[in-house]
């Protein structure tokens, strides 16, 4: 099916040119312009590939630090933007972390689009001199994405889609919500939108997901790592060594919070339950399939400044969630208590902040009252599902569950039916 828009305007001008002469007289921004003149705000380096094929550009957009006092300074703003065709539609994908590279996102390859990714505001190589911790808002990010696409609207006039994976994928509704006329059709793919500081509703899930005898054998897993501890923490530590990580925490405790996050990667991820070691199984085998899901050196003071942004907002805004210990609290030797929360992982520079869901909360409110295009992608199997937007009531906004997909659903990984009927709402919204 071909989904790929076209908008000629020069027809227009001729149908209607008595009303439309000022309009056709509009000079539009072009790909030349930006490499041929020096724009204030605006970096731009032209990346090697194929002539005549579609163009790739790494570019530096300035930012205010504030968008509601741009006296507050600025920074420096990373872009990846892929040029096909001025006609084309674009889609904008809202990372909600960094974007360390350039890649073509599953959506633009579908609409055979332009395409624009822009790294969020704090992370990576977008941060500036001196984080200003409480400029790190969802609505401040929503305000960078905003200028971005309305530059880019002086040389596109085609179909703009938004769309975000996870956090990106809650960037681009809180964007959605704040702008909802900038963009024709909104995809979000397995975003979470967390109504409290570590909202209940993940715990909940764990006790529901899939059928008793598959959560049973994760307890049990999870169980055995802790009984068998001196038999798994050496390789553990060694795998530690090996990469020169530390960590703010005593290393026992970073092995047990490992094991409290097991059951959240085992869904996240879709591991297969047949892939659960039997018990008995050596403390390697242990250790490789613990290893399976979690990368240790998230928790580590070399990841920190990576994720630790991340846990500022979640801790502000954004919501999370805590583990759930009470079945394995006679073998934890550092946590006492039924709930474990991460919010240890804030970085301590930030300090602790005061969780307010008064945006998410108007967030919510402006999706249900404008109801703009906006289809969420949701995996039934990951636990961010348990905390999807909620569509019932509204007509534009529709939610297509795969109900065994994680946390790495994507419109390609969709069964049949489920994945026409995405295009077929694509093609209704880029009318």
């Amino acid at each position: 099916m071909k989904l790929r828009m076209r908008f000629n305007m020069r027809i227009l001008c001729l149908v209607l040119l008595p009303l439309l002469m000022g309009a056709c007289a509009f000079q539009r921004t072009t790909v030349l312009d930006l490499q041929q003149k020096e724009v204030e705000g605006l970096r731009l380096e032209v990346l090697a590939g194929e002539a005549g094929a579609e163009q790739h550009f790494l570019l530096w957009f300035e930012q205010p630090l504030d968008h509601h006092n741009p006296k507050a300074g600025s920074f420096w703003q990373r872009v990846w933007w892929s040029h096909k065709d001025k006609d084309a539609p674009v889609v904008l994908v809202t990372e909600g972390y960094s974007a360390p590279a350039l890649y073509r996102s599953e959506l633009a390859t579908l609409l055979d689009a332009n395409q624009l990714v822009v790294e969020h505001r704090f992370f990576s190589a977008s941060v500036p001199d001196s984080l200003p911790w409480d400029l790190l808002t969802v609505e401040q990010a929503a305000r960078d994405q905003q200028r971005i696409a309305a530059f880019f609207k002086r040389m596109y006039r085609g179909n703009w889609v938004s769309t975000g994976i996870s956090k990106g994928g809650q960037a681009a509704l809180v964007h959605r919500a704040l702008f909802p006329r900038q963009m024709q059709a909104t995809i979000t793919y397995v975003a979470p939108f967390n109504m409290a500081r570590e909202d209940v509703r993940l715990q909940t899930f764990f006790k529901e997901v899939s059928d008793a005898k598959t959560r049973e054998r994760i307890l049990a897993f999870q169980k055995e790592l802790l009984q068998r501890r001196r038999e798994v923490f050496p390789y553990f530590e060694d795998w530690v060594a090996e990469r020169e990580l530390t960590f703010s925490l005593d290393l026992e405790q970073v092995f047990e919070l490992a094991v409290l996050e097991y059951p959240f990667s085992f869904w996240q991820w879709g591991v297969p339950p047949a892939e659960i070691p039997s018990e008995g199984a050596s403390g390697l085998a242990l250790f490789e399939h613990l290893y399976r899901g979690i990368d240790f050196s998230y928790f580590s003071e070399q990841d920190a400044l990576a994720v630790g942004p991340f846990f500022y907002q979640a801790y502000r805004e954004l919501g999370y969630y805590a583990y759930d210990a009470a079945a394995l609290l006679p073998w934890l030797k550092h946590f006492d208590t039924p709930v474990v929360s991460n919010a240890f992982m804030v970085p301590s520079e930030a300090g602790m902040p005061v969780f307010d869901r008064s945006m998410l909360r108007r967030v919510e409110e402006r999706l249900r009252r404008k109801d703009p295009a906006v289809l969420h992608i949701v995996g039934a199997r990951d636990p961010w599902s348990a905390t999807a937007f909620d569509v019932e009531g509204l007509k534009n906004s529709v939610r297509i569950i795969d109900t065994e997909g994680s946390h790495l659903t994507r419109i390609q990984t969709l069964p049949e039916d489920l994945r026409q009927r995405v295009l077929l709402w694509l093609e209704d919204n880029l009318q």
